[in-house]
C-alpha cells in the first residue's frame, strides 16, 4: 500500500498530511496526438447535410401551402355553414307553423267538431257501463258467497252438529319412530330430530278450522266457563285427537265429569298461585295430592279477546296444529296429547283395560293472560293412594244429539234465498255486460268516423306542410355535410402542421452546431500532469495512471472580480474536462517493466466523458518499480525489506478563484532504504535552476513504500521592469516575456507583425515557452509578462496583480519542510 503525503502549514510550523492526489506542474513537455476517427470526408458530410436541409425546407415550404390552402378552405366552409344553420333554423320555424295551422284549422272545422262531440259522449256511455259492469259482478260475487255460507250451514244442520275435517298424521308419524327421537335427542344425533320436524312441520297449518254460524252466537267468558261449556269444548277436543290416538295404536280419550273437574281444579290453583304462564309444578302437585290422582298437561296461551263459543274452539284448533305439528324440540306435547309413549311404570295408553280421560279448563283473566288446559288422566296407573276431597267420577258424558229441525228449516230458507240473489246477481251482469258492449262498439265507430274527419279537413293544409318539412330535410342534409366537409378540411390542416413542425424540429437539429468530440478538442497531453504509479518489482497488479487534480477544468464562473483575474492566469482551471481518465496503451509493456527495479517511459491513452478516446501519449518516467527486498535467510535475525520514498519537487505558481494553488511539478527523486532510515541533505538532488523552500530538509524511510510532495521555489529572482517597460522587446526574450503586441493567431504566437514567434507554443488556449505560461484575453492578446509590476486602470494589470500576489503567497506561506511520517 502506498502513502502521499503533503506539506501545509499550521501557525509557524510545517506538518504533513495525507492526501489523495499530486498536483500536476506547470512545466511542459508537450507531444501531440490525433484523435482516432473513421468519419465520413468532412466535405462528404457537410453536402449529405445541405441535401437534407434543402429537402426539408422544401417539404416544410409545401406543408405550409397546405395549411394556408386548408385554412382558407376552412373559413370559406365555416361560413357557408353559418348561413345555412341559419337558413335551417327558419326552415323549422316555418315547418312548426305549418303544423299549429293545420292543427288550427283541423279544430276548427264543424265535421271535426261534432264527430269529437260524438266521441266523448260514447266515451262516457262506456264508463258508465264498465261502473255497472262491475258493480253487477261485486253483486253476483257477493250472493255466491252468501249461497256457499247458506250450503255449509244447511250441512251442519243435518249432520247434528259443527263437522270439523279434523287433522291427519303422516306416514311416518308413528311411536315407533318417536321412540327413535327421543333416543337420538338423548345421543345428541340432531341429524334424526331436524328429519321428525321436517316430516311434521309440513302438516303445520295445513288444516283449517270449519267455523260454526251456530257457535258464534253461543257467548263465553273463557275465564269463567260453565261446567257445560268446559264438557262441550273437551268432546270438541277427543273428537279432533282420537282419530290421530287410534292411528297411533292409543286408547281414545273420554270425557267424564271427574276429568272436567280436575281440570278445573288445575285451573283454580293456577289461579291461585297467580301463575299466568308456562308450568305451575308446585300448583300441579297440590292437585295431584288433594285428587289423590296423577295426570299429565298441556298448556297453551289464549287470546284474551275471545267471547263466543267459535272462536274459543278456532283457538283450540291453532292450539292442537301447534302441538302436535310444530312441538320441537322434545315434542313432549305431543306424546301427552296423542298418546306416544308405552311406559308401564306410567301409564299404557295401548292397554284397552286402561281408560284414557280427557279435561279442559282456563286460567287467568283479561289483565294478566289468561291459558287454556288439556288434562290427560288414566285409570290405574294415575290413581294415588290416599283420599281424595272428591272422588274422580268416572262416569263417561255421551255427547247428545239436539233436535235440529228448526235449524235445518232455517237453513235451508236462506240457501233458497241465497240461490235465487244468485240468479238474479247473475241476470243484471249480463245485462251490464252486454251495456258495456254496445258502448264500446259505439265508441269504436265514433273515434274511426273522427280520424276521418280530421283527415279530409287536414287535406287542406298537408301541402304546405309538406313542403316546409321537405325544406328543413333538404337543409339538414347540407349542414351534416358541411360539418363533415370541416372535419376533413381540419383533419388535412393538423396533419400539415404537425409535418411542419416535424420539418421545423429536423432543420432546427440539422442546424445546430455540431459540438466539437473531446479527443479532436484537446489534443495535447502535458507528462507532468500524469501522477507518477510507484509499485515494487515483481507485483502483478499495476494500477491505472491518473492525472493530478489539477489537470481537471473546474467551473469558475462566479460573477466576481477575483474570479475574473484569476480565469486569465495561465492554466489556473485546469486542462481536460472532469471525468476524464487514463489508461495504459500498452497494458502487456507494462506489466514487463514492473517485473524489474528502474523509472520507465510509458504511452497512456485518455477516455473522455463523452466516450472518445485519444491516442497514445509518451509520458517519461511514469512507471517507477521500486527493487524488491530479499528476505533474510538467518532464521534468529528478521530482515526488515526495503521501502521507497519518492519525493515530487512543486513550484507553487498561483491560485485558482477557489482559493486552490496551483502547481507545476518541476521533478521527482525516489529513495530507497529500511525503515527508519533518514534521508540527510546532501543525498537530497533539487532539480536544476530551483532551492527547497526551507532549509536543513531532511527525510525517513518508512515502514511501507510512500509518496510525498516537496515545496520548491525559482533561484531566478523575478527584475523591476519599470525603467524599461515602454521600450521594445525582441522575439528571442529570456524569461518567458513576450514582446509588446504579440497575440495568439490560428493556434500560433506571433508578433505585432504576424510574424511567428520561435520557441513559442499554444498549449489549451496559453502561450508557452520554456515552462512559462501567459495570459491571453479574449480578442488573442497576449499580455503583459507576469514578471512586470502592474498597471493601475487596466484588467490585464488587476490579473497580474493576483499572479505576483499568488507568487507571493507561494514564496512566504507555502515554502517549507514536506516531511513523511510514520
Amino acid at each position: 500500500m502506498k502513502e502521499h503525503k503533503k506539506l501545509y502549514k499550521s501557525g509557524k510550523l510545517w506538518l504533513t498530511a495525507t492526501v489523495l492526489a499530486v498536483a500536476a506542474g506547470a512545466t511542459m513537455t508537450t507531444t501531440t496526438a490525433h484523435a482516432d476517427t473513421t468519419s465520413q470526408p468532412v466535405g462528404q458530410q457537410a453536402s449529405d447535410k445541405d441535401s437534407q436541409i434543402a429537402a426539408l425546407q422544401s417539404d416544410a415550404k409545401q406543408q405550409q401551402a397546405t395549411i394556408n390552402d386548408a385554412q382558407s378552405q376552412l373559413a370559406t366552409q365555416q361560413g357557408k355553414l353559418t348561413d345555412t344553420q341559419k337558413q335551417l333554423d327558419t326552415a323549422q320555424a316555418d315547418y312548426q307553423k305549418a303544423l299549429a295551422e293545420q292543427d288550427q284549422a283541423t279544430q276548427n272545422d264543424p265535421d271535426v267538431q261534432a264527430a269529437t262531440t260524438a266521441v266523448n259522449k260514447a266515451q262516457q256511455k262506456v264508463s258508465t257501463a264498465q261502473d255497472g259492469a262491475k258493480q253487477a259482478a261485486a253483486a253476483l260475487s257477493d250472493a255466491q258467497t252468501r249461497q256457499q255460507q247458506a250450503s255449509d250451514e244447511l250441512s251442519r244442520a243435518q249432520s247434528g252438529g259443527t263437522q270439523q275435517t279434523g287433522f291427519q298424521l303422516p306416514d311416518g308419524y308413528t311411536r315407533e319412530n318417536y321412540h327413535k327421537l327421543q333416543d337420538a335427542l338423548a345421543d345428541g344425533n340432531m341429524d334424526v330430530r331436524d328429519a321428525w320436524d321436517n316430516m311434521a312441520g309440513q302438516n303445520y297449518m295445513k288444516f283449517k278450522y270449519v267455523h260454526s254460524a251456530q257457535d258464534k252466537q253461543e257467548a263465553v267468558d273463557p275465564a269463567h266457563l260453565t261446567n257445560q261449556q268446559r264438557i262441550e269444548i273437551s268432546q270438541f277436543v277427543i273428537d279432533l285427537l282420537n282419530p290421530l290416538r287410534e292411528k297411533i295404536g292409543a286408547q281414545p280419550f273420554v270425557v267424564s265429569q271427574g276429568s272436567v273437574d280436575l281440570a278445573q281444579a288445575v285451573a283454580d290453583q293456577y289461579n291461585a298461585d297467580k301463575v299466568y304462564s308456562g308450568h305451575d309444578y308446585p300448583g300441579l302437585n297440590k292437585v295431584e295430592v288433594a285428587n289423590a290422582r296423577a295426570f299429565r298437561e298441556a298448556v297453551e296461551g289464549l287470546d284474551t279477546s275471545i267471547n263466543n263459543m267459535d272462536d274459543l274452539k278456532a283457538a283450540i284448533f291453532s292450539a292442537i296444529d301447534d302441538m302436535i305439528f310444530h312441538d320441537t324440540p322434545d315434542w313432549g306435547h305431543a306424546r301427552t296429547l296423542l298418546g306416544l309413549l308405552n311406559d308401564t311404570d306410567l301409564n299404557n295408553e295401548s292397554d284397552p283395560a286402561t281408560q284414557s280421560y280427557l279435561g279442559m279448563s282456563v286460567s287467568g283473566d283479561a289483565t294478566n293472560g289468561m291459558m287454556i288446559h288439556f288434562i290427560p288422566t288414566y285409570d290405574d296407573v294415575d290413581e294415588l293412594v290416599g283420599t281424595p276431597a272428591h272422588p274422580f267420577d268416572k262416569t263417561v258424558i255421551k255427547e247428545t244429539k239436539q233436535d235440529n229441525t228448526a235449524a235445518i228449516k232455517a237453513a235451508q230458507d236462506k240457501l233458497d234465498q241465497a240461490n235465487t240473489d244468485v240468479t238474479n246477481a247473475q241476470r243484471s251482469k249480463n245485462g251490464a255486460d252486454d251495456q258495456l258492449t254496445q258502448a264500446q262498439a259505439e265508441l269504436a265507430a265514433a273515434e274511426q268516423s273522427l280520424v276521418a274527419v280530421k283527415a279530409s279537413a287536414s287535406a287542406k293544409t298537408a301541402q304546405r306542410v309538406s313542403d316546409a318539412k321537405g325544406r328543413v330535410t333538404d337543409l339538414q342534409g347540407q349542414v351534416t355535410g358541411l360539418k363533415g366537409a370541416i372535419e376533413k378540411t381540419n383533419q388535412t390542416l393538423a396533419a400539415a402542421q404537425a409535418k411542419l413542425a416535424q420539418d421545423n424540429q429536423q432543420l432546427a437539429e440539422l442546424q445546430k452546431p455540431q459540438a466539437q468530440p473531446d479527443n479532436e478538442k484537446y489534443t495535447n497531453l502535458d507528462p507532468s500532469l500524469v501522477v507518477k504509479v510507484n509499485v515494487t518489482a515483481g507485483d502483478t497488479t499495476i494500477p491505472a495512471p491518473t492525472l493530478a487534480a489539477g489537470a481537471y477544468i473546474k467551473n469558475t464562473d462566479n460573477g466576481t472580480a477575483s474570479a475574473a483575474m484569476f480565469m486569465v492566469l495561465a492554466q489556473t482551471n485546469g486542462v481536460y474536462p472532469e471525468g476524464t481518465k487514463v489508461e495504459w496503451a500498452d497494458p502487456a509493456k507494462v506489466q514487463k517493466d514492473a517485473q524489474t527495479a528502474g523509472t520507465y517511459d510509458e504511452e497512456v491513452i485518455l477516455d473522455f466523458p463523452d466516450g472518445t478516446k485519444s491516442k497514445a501519449f509518451n509520458v517519461p518516467g511514469v512507471l517507477v518499480v521500486a527493487a524488491k527486498q530479499t528476505p533474510s535467510t538467518d532464521p534468529t535475525t528478521p530482515t526488515e525489506a526495503n521501502h521507497t520514498l519518492t519525493v515530487h519537487y512543486f513550484e507553487t505558481i498561483g491560485y485558482a478563484a477557489d482559493g486552490r494553488e496551483i502547481n507545476k511539478e518541476v521533478g521527482s527523486q525516489t529513495f530507497t532504504g529500511k525503515p527508519g532510515d533518514v534521508i540527510s541533505t546532501d543525498q537530497i538532488k533539487v532539480p536544476a535552476g530551483y532551492k527547497l523552500a526551507m532549509d536543513g530538509v531532511t527525510y525517513t524511510i518508512g515502514d511501507k513504500d510512500s509518496t510525498l510532495e516537496q515545496p520548491v521555489v525559482s533561484i531566478e529572482t523575478p527584475t523591476d521592469d519599470h525603467n524599461n517597460e515602454n521600450q521594445p522587446t525582441t522575439g528571442n526574450q529570456t524569461n518567458g516575456q513576450l514582446p509588446a503586441g504579440a497575440k495568439v493567431v490560428n493556434g500560433q504566437v506571433v508578433d505585432a507583425n504576424g510574424n511567428v514567434l520561435a520557441g513559442w507554443m499554444v498549449v489549451n488556449g496559453q502561450a508557452v515557452r520554456n515552462g512559462s505560461t501567459v495570459a491571453v484575453n479574449a480578442d488573442g492578446q497576449v499580455a503583459a509578462s507576469a514578471k512586470r509590476l502592474p498597471q493601475t486602470g487596466s484588467n490585464d494589470s488587476l490579473a497580474l496583480a493576483g499572479l505576483g500576489a499568488a507568487s507571493l503567497l507561494g514564496m512566504f506561506g507555502l515554502a517549507g519542510l514536506n516531511k513523511k511520517r510514520g
